[in-house]
């Protein structure tokens, strides 16, 4: 809890080695631990772990099944994802013996282990994790992970208060497998009702998340809104929820975006929250140059226009590669509505000065590195026109001898044809 800084550390994530190492300096007899990771391969060469603990009779099996998913995580952060999906795998494999051992007992009518909402929050996530993780030749098989996560994290939230230090990944988890199964129901045709309901039901577990997340730590809850404002607006952008689907996203990074307070000098922020409002006005003008009709007209170019002009407001101060990109996009379609054509042509330039800059830190697409190449061929073409121009006027003045005359010998030419 805020302010608790006791309690914040006996939170945090611990892995197999840390929880360990604990174990050992809480043990009053001072025995040895014989915990231990066995990895066990079967036919299928698919990792199963599990944590022996021959002396604790009474070990705590959560405590264990969160060791091994901690972990997991911990590898995956470090960029391990072999190691990670070997993780992944045993937690999965834990968590089903688990389930087996307790639906046994039931059965039995003796007493059972207690299944808390942890326990679906580590099942699931471990779930859609793997999900993540596997290769694109297994496409059917990730969506059949993402299905058995949604229903075991549905199981968390079901149990859950609300107030657990996990409930906002648990929220967090349902709206990120929610869009990625609405991808599969929603296109560019009318979008259901049904998948309409589904998609507001996403961004309300996006709102809890945040709002849990608040709770415990406002600043990252600030970064978390950016991250997931970010996320969404890729997601709109690209639409493959559909035309409505889009627009419901947009309204709420919008809303998300527009909640903030106005970012000062201070804020570490600022830069960001700009970007992302540059970004959602430039997504919004990318929908009325897509309604361009066979003459290439924009159906309110001055709708369009106005959102360009803002977006260009708030890049003034870019500096990373994905604004000085998004500004230069903003200046080149600007560009392409003047009628002036020195404005198109200065407009033209400021884009390609940007688009140089991103060249510089990496690749640039192939289309705008083409119109650097176009642009910067007709203006060659130009400037060797004007000197042909200019050659062509000092031709005049240049006598028999290949010499330049001179305004006294012109005169003095001019005098022997009288």
């Amino acid at each position: 809890m805020p302010g608790n800084s006791e309690t914040q550390k006996k939170k945090r994530p611990m892995g197999l080695k840390a929880r360990a190492a604990s174990s050992k300096k809480q043990k009053s007899d001072g025995a040895e631990s014989t915990e231990q990771v066995v990895n066990d391969f079967d036919e299928e060469n698919t990792a199963t772990i599990m944590l022996k603990n021959d002396l604790e009779e009474d070990a705590n099996e959560m405590d264990e099944l969160e060791g091994i998913f901690d972990s997991a995580m911990e590898e995956l952060s470090g960029g391990d994802s072999e190691r990670a999906i070997t993780l992944l795998r045993g937690t999965i494999h834990e968590c089903d013996r688990i389930l087996r051992v307790h639906d046994r007992d039931v059965e039995a009518g003796v007493e059972a282990i207690e299944i808390e909402p942890r326990f679906y929050y580590i099942y699931g996530t471990a779930l859609f994790s793997i999900s993540e993780l596997s290769a694109p030749e297994l496409e059917d098989q990730r969506w059949e992970y993402l299905e058995l996560s949604q229903h075991r994290l549905e199981q968390a939230k079901e149990a859950m208060t609300g107030k657990e230090p996990f409930a906002w990944r648990v929220y967090d988890g349902l709206a990120k497998i929610g869009l990625d199964l609405l991808s599969r129901e929603m296109s560019d045709e009318e979008a259901t009702e049904e998948a309409a309901l589904k998609l507001a039901a996403t961004t309300a577990n996006f709102d809890s998340a945040l709002v849990a997340l608040a709770s415990i730590d406002a600043e990252q809850a600030k970064s978390e809104t950016l991250s997931v404002v970010e996320m969404v607006q890729s997601l709109a952008d690209s639409s493959c929820l559909g035309e409505a689907g889009s627009a419901t996203l947009m309204d709420w990074t919008e809303a998300k975006l527009a909640a903030l307070p106005e970012p000062t000098a201070e804020d570490e922020h600022a830069a960001e929250i700009r970007y992302l409002r540059a970004r959602a006005l430039w997504i919004r003008a990318s929908v009325l140059l897509g309604q361009m009709d066979e003459t290439d007209e924009i159906p309110d170019k001055d709708a369009f226009q106005r959102l360009l002009n803002e977006a260009s407001d708030l890049l003034v101060e870019a500096e990373t590669r994905e604004a000085l990109l998004l500004r230069g996009e903003v200046q080149l379609n600007l560009g392409n509505t003047q009628e002036d054509g020195d404005e198109q042509d200065r407009l033209y330039r400021l884009a390609i000065k940007d688009f140089k800059l991103v060249q510089a830190n990496g690749e640039l697409s192939e289309e705008l590195t083409q119109f650097i190449e176009d642009f910067e061929q007709d203006d060659n073409e130009e400037d060797a026109s004007d000197d042909n121009d200019d050659s062509g006027e000092d031709a005049s003045d240049v006598n028999d001898d290949g010499e330049v005359a001179s305004d006294d010998d012109s005169d003095e030419e001019m005098e022997e044809d009288e």
